[in-house]
């Protein structure tokens, strides 16, 4: 998602970690069970923390999420920036008990397991650049494809406004089409926070020899501007 103008180009290495990090996130989810906690659902939590630019040691204090620590990077770009990656679990509200993956192929195994249960990773910029330093985007997965995601959304962000910008995507932001399931971009107003979320949801029902297939819930705080145009997508909503 971007911005009017084209962004730095950690932004865009962060897009690339997503893509590389998806059977990572997958294969977190498999993870043994989530329990029930108590209080604010945790996304809503989560994306609440993410609206106030929170770094990576106050978010960790969020206590409805199983936190996995920071990853960081060998590398970095030419100012010395770097994009770094705090992972995590929580458990979305509104889903019953499926069989959960755990392996691929023909060693892959059940278990019982709540559909909520989701894997993420917050990725943070160290950029100088106030406008992008902190974190920058969110990516989670939970197994099953889920059509009815807006609802997904409005049962773990009670209060919350969500508005469908766009949907019938046919390509992802970088104009490389979709194969199966389409996606939608939303904005999230979330009652209290200091700036609105943007999401783009994908459901994707074709799991190959890793799952059942799975829903992908990017979040991010730049507008989506351009990337809605080259996804192909239906507007719905003038551009914010």
């Amino acid at each position: 998602m971007s911005q009017g103008s084209t962004l730095p180009s950690c932004t865009l290495r962060s897009r690339l970690l997503g893509l590389t990090g998806a059977a990572a996130l997958l294969a977190s989810v498999a993870s043994p069970a989530l329990a029930e906690r108590p209080g604010k659902p945790a996304l809503e939590t989560l994306l609440h923390a993410f609206a106030e630019r929170r770094d990576e040691k106050a978010m960790q204090t969020i206590p409805s999420i199983e936190w996995n620590g920071v990853s960081y990077p060998t590398d970095s770009e030419k100012d010395n920036s770097y994009v770094y990656v705090l992972q995590g679990r929580l458990r979305l509200i509104g889903f019953g008990e499926v069989d959960a993956p755990v392996g691929v192929g023909a060693d892959q195994t059940t278990r019982k397991a709540n559909e909520g249960e989701a894997s993420f990773e917050v990725r943070f910029s160290s950029a100088n650049n106030p406008a992008i330093r902190g974190p920058l985007q969110i990516t989670m997965i939970k197994l099953y494809p889920s059509a009815d995601h807006r609802a997904v959304l409005e049962r773990n962000l009670p209060g919350a406004r969500v508005v469908v910008l766009a949907d019938a995507c046919t390509r992802d932001s970088l104009g490389r089409p979709y194969l199966t399931a389409r996606s939608t971009y939303y904005r999230i107003d979330l009652p209290q926070a200091p700036t609105a979320v943007f999401a783009l949801v994908r459901p994707d029902p074709d799991g190959g020899n890793s799952g059942p297939g799975s829903t992908t819930f990017t979040f991010s705080l730049f507008t989506p501007g351009k990337d809605m145009t080259a996804s192909g997508c239906t507007l719905h909503s003038p551009a914010p």
